[in-house]
């Protein structure tokens, strides 16, 4: 008691002589804010939700066994009265919603580890069929198939091939988007390895993923000890070692199956519900490489003061995309660091106004920097073209060669920064030529038309010819060193078509299918390949693939599916064409060939 008492005194003592005064004073200081007198402004009114007297119920069941899924969360939208409500099934699935104006709804659930799904729909994250209901109406038969999502699981070891923790894991998934492959985060596509260095991740759509691994962003220093290193720890000293700047390493990214190299990154490929394991890969630990070069012009000129040098993994060499920029400086140096062992295409390029650019690649060992790339930015490139006409007699012409386009296409934009040549009108022999053409891969694209006439919708594309190389439907590359001498596009009124009907195992015909046709060959697999083609059967079941003019489909084997509700970037995309193979019929188109192929769905 007595040490409390003496405390307090302390504290007394140390307070500032002006402390009363200070306190006397705050009341005269202090300013009481005046009354506004004027009325406070009303709240906007919310409008209240609709209501009606219709109700919706109904069930939530897995897709593959139609057994009940308890407890999902089930969400209603109304198309016109913008009506949102959600609710939880009960535990036997059912849910029921009260108290609907008439409207279009949309009925949709989702529970882990199953996908989300709306009612009607064949696949996920599809539309599905809306449910229709009038006042006071019941619907009681809503059925949400939830399928099944898809897991994937492994250990990742350390450079020591021990397991571990605490590696951030990353699971992209490989779509088609716009023509390219493209790596979309999957839902809860980020874990981290537990104590045993296991990770998993569930509730996956079908599809192609890729694995990784996080790197150090940050070098480390490290080295292999010597004998007396460890000697000299086991004493208590420790290490004298400094390692010069030029040995330190990081952890590098690692791809399945355990590879610095996005080019060799192994894909995943996964059906619904399928649960792989065992996808195991190993951390290493690598010397981040510089990059470094010049910048030069053809001419001498100077270097433009906003030209950037961009880093990109070569078109071709792997299904990542790896991007870094450097600023040139005005005598035309650029440098590139913490760089990863890979293949990378090195792109400088000026404004469209001017445009000029250069291109190189290089590879990243991880042994040393790579020094020394020398880019010269040189104007576009030019290539001439001529379209003949080759019938299916001789005597069959069209009636004018003039006035027809052919398109060079870049394959890859966005990874090459490569936009699209410019490519003029034939003339009446034929002749065409093709301005802007950077060196890139590419594609010759077109269909012939002769505007109002019979011929526009008899004569098609036939076969291109490049210096006598057949790359019909390829895609095809244009180097500044050896640019094409000629290009020949081919056009024919001779065509094939694969035609057939659709049914059921009792033989009636059905049409909520498409048919889809590919080619064997994957090297034709390619965004807006005229040889991906799909149809919808008619009423009675018929389909239709293939046919004169712009709906020619080349001689050559093709695959022949049934799928259901397919997007256009899935119609093109490897990975979905891949896993239709093993149920696909094959078929072969003779040159002019008619082909019958009826298909029966279970």
């Amino acid at each position: 008691m007595i040490r409390m008492k003496r405390m307090i005194a302390a504290a007394l003592v140390l307070l500032p002589a002006t402390t009363d005064t200070a306190v006397a004073k705050i009341p005269h200081v202090q300013q009481v804010p005046q009354r506004d007198a004027r009325p406070a402004p009303a709240a906007a009114a919310v409008p209240a939700a609709p209501t009606g007297t219709a109700t919706v119920s109904g069930k939530v069941v897995a897709d593959a066994t139609g057994a009940p899924v308890g407890l999902a969360t089930v969400v209603l939208i109304g198309t016109r009265s913008g009506v949102l409500k959600v609710t939880s099934a009960d535990r036997e699935g059912a849910f029921t919603f009260w108290a609907l104006p008439a409207d279009r709804y949309t009925v949709g659930a989702s529970k882990l580890p199953y996908l989300g799904a709306v009612s009607g729909a064949r696949r996920p994250a599809r539309s599905g069929s809306p449910v229709i209901v009038a006042d006071a109406e019941t619907v009681a038969d809503v059925m949400i198939r939830l399928p099944l999502g898809a897991a994937l699981s492994g250990t990742v070891y350390d450079e020591h091939g021990r397991p571990a923790p605490g590696v951030p894991v990353m699971v992209q998934q490989r779509k088609a988007q716009n023509g390219e492959r493209i790596l979309v985060r999957a839902p809860a596509g980020g874990v981290t390895t537990d104590d045993r260095g296991h990770y998993r991740v569930f509730g996956l759509p079908p599809g192609e993923y890729l694995i990784s691994s996080a790197g150090t962003h940050q070098p480390v220093p490290a080295r292999a000890l010597t004998d007396a290193d460890v000697d000299a720890a086991l004493a208590g000293g420790g290490a004298a070692y400094a390692p010069p700047p030029d040995e330190a390493t990081a952890v590098a990214p690692v791809y399945y199956p355990g590879t610095t190299r996005s080019a060799d990154a192994a894909g995943v490929l996964l059906a619904a519900g399928e649960d792989k394991h065992g996808l195991d890969f190993r951390l290493e630990r690598v010397r981040p490489m510089r990059i470094e070069g010049t910048v030069s012009t053809a001419d001498g000129s100077p270097i433009p003061p906003t030209l950037e040098v961009l880093l990109t993994g070569a078109p071709g060499t792997g299904p990542l995309s790896t991007s870094a920029t450097s600023r040139v400086t005005p005598d035309g140096r650029f440098s590139l660091p913490n760089q990863v062992p890979n293949t990378y295409q090195i792109l400088a390029r000026t404004p469209r106004q001017s445009p000029l650019m250069a291109t190189a690649f290089v590879e990243v060992t991880g042994v040393s920097d790579v020094s020394g790339v020398q880019l010269v930015l040189a104007p576009p490139l030019s290539v001439a073209g001529r379209v003949v006409a080759g019938g299916a007699v001789p005597s069959s012409r069209p009636s004018s060669l003039a006035n027809q386009r052919f398109q060079l296409t870049p394959v890859l934009t966005s990874r090459t920064g490569i936009t699209a040549p410019s490519s003029t009108p034939t003339d009446v022999s034929g002749q065409f030529t093709v301005t802007g053409v950077f060196p890139g891969l590419y594609m010759l694209t077109g269909a012939p038309f002769f505007g109002a006439s019979g011929d526009s919708v008899t004569w098609g594309l036939a076969s291109v010819f490049i210096d006598g190389a057949d790359v019909t439907d390829r895609a095809f590359d244009i180097s500044a060193e050896t640019p094409p001498k000629e290009v020949v596009a081919t056009i024919t009124d001779q065509w094939q078509e694969i035609s057939g009907r659709v049914t059921n195992t009792e033989g009636a015909g059905v049409t909520d299918y498409t048919m889809l046709a590919f080619p064997v060959d994957e090297a034709y697999w390619l965004h807006n390949s005229r040889r991906i083609v799909t149809a919808q059967p008619a009423g009675d079941g018929r389909y239709q693939l293939g046919g004169p003019g712009p709906a020619l489909l080349p001689a050559g084997e093709y695959f022949l599916a049934t799928v259901t509700d397919v997007s256009k970037d899935e119609q093109y995309d490897p990975a979905f064409l891949k896993a239709l193979v093993p149920a696909a019929i094959k078929v072969t188109l003779g040159a002019g060939e008619r082909k019958t192929q009826d298909v029966r769905v279970q």
